[in-house]
């Protein structure tokens, strides 16, 4: 079964929750391939690595992460788990010549990450390169149009606003028809960086407004975005109030008869609507985890309903 989406997250807790729910609740469809860059080596990012084997379904992991400082795990567990078909090793390139880095992994399936300011020649006859599997930033038009062989475009579809409340003007936005059209544009697949966007930060804050970022699929399947904004957003009090008010919006919408539940039902949208009868608030955390499950879970169906199984 070809593999097609490689949704791209950073390994935090809430994004490795929200993948080993999914996979435990069998919501995550073979088609969809996990790339990780972690940004600790922490016990749930280990048993996340165990529950993918286990499963059979495969994940990529980024050996030589940026945003943040990592050792890689060196234990038998995971030293194990790398030898696993399921797991795919992923680095970052400068050059061709860094794909030697994966020559000690015994997985033949391999993958780069080639980042937007990255230029290099690209070799002719070469083995190595032409079967690996190559994320390339569409930002680095040089080569994302004159690479071949498993190329995967790696797009920022996340339109990332300075304050939450600013989305409350872009209600309604588009995000992406890469689904759509990869394979004509010569793609083995694509990439995003789901609903949280390639930006990085460690730092956690309490935020003025609460915005909750849902995905969509409109009646031409193209991928829109609804941002739920709160109203009360003088100052940082409440957080539990704001966030009832975006997930208000967010309810409204869902049961509305403008909502298609064929294509855009998930368990996830279901999770909100029962936090909002129940007037449940768990953090901020829990809504991230919540939207990206939505986000590969309805993304995971299409792909299924598209090109069969």
């Amino acid at each position: 079964m070809a593999k097609m989406y490689y949704p791209y997250l950073r390994g935090k807790q809430f994004e490795l929750i929200a993948l080993r729910e999914l996979l435990e609740s069998d919501l995550l469809d073979e088609r969809v391939v996990p790339v990780i860059e972690p940004v600790k080596a922490s016990s749930t990012l280990q048993t996340v690595l165990v529950q993918f084997q286990q499963k059979g379904h495969s994940i990529a992991v980024i050996q030589n992460p940026k945003v943040a400082p990592y050792q890689p795990f060196n234990n038998a567990v995971v030293n194990e788990l790398k030898r696993d078909a399921a797991f795919i090793p992923t680095m970052f390139i400068d050059q061709v010549s860094d794909l030697a880095a994966l020559a000690d992994y015994t997985n033949p399936r391999k993958m780069v990450v080639i980042s937007k300011d990255v230029r290099f020649e690209m070799p002719e006859n070469d083995d190595a390169w032409q079967q690996v599997l190559k994320l390339i930033a569409v930002d680095n038009t040089r080569l994302i149009r004159r690479a071949t062989h498993h190329v995967i475009e790696l797009d920022d579809s996340f339109a990332k606003e300075d304050r939450n409340a600013d989305y409350a003007d872009k209600v309604d936005q588009f995000f992406s028809d890469n689904h759509l059209h990869f394979q004509e544009d010569g793609f083995s697949g694509f990439s995003d960086y789901s609903v949280i966007g390639s930006e990085y930060t460690d730092k956690g804050f309490a935020p003025m407004a609460v915005a909750i970022h849902i995905v969509y699929f409109d009646a031409a399947d193209n991928l829109r975005i609804m941002h739920f904004v709160s109203d009360s957003n003088s100052d940082i009090t409440d957080p539990a109030g704001k966030f009832s008010e975006a997930l208000g919006k967010l309810v409204a919408w869902y049961e509305s008869d403008d909502f298609d539940h064929q294509k855009n039902d998930s368990h996830a949208l279901a999770a909100f609507s029962a936090m909002y009868t129940l007037k449940q608030y768990s953090g901020l955390g829990i809504a991230k985890k919540l939207s990206i499950q939505h986000h590969l879970e309805i993304m995971g169906r299409f792909l299924h309903n598209r090109y069969g199984a």
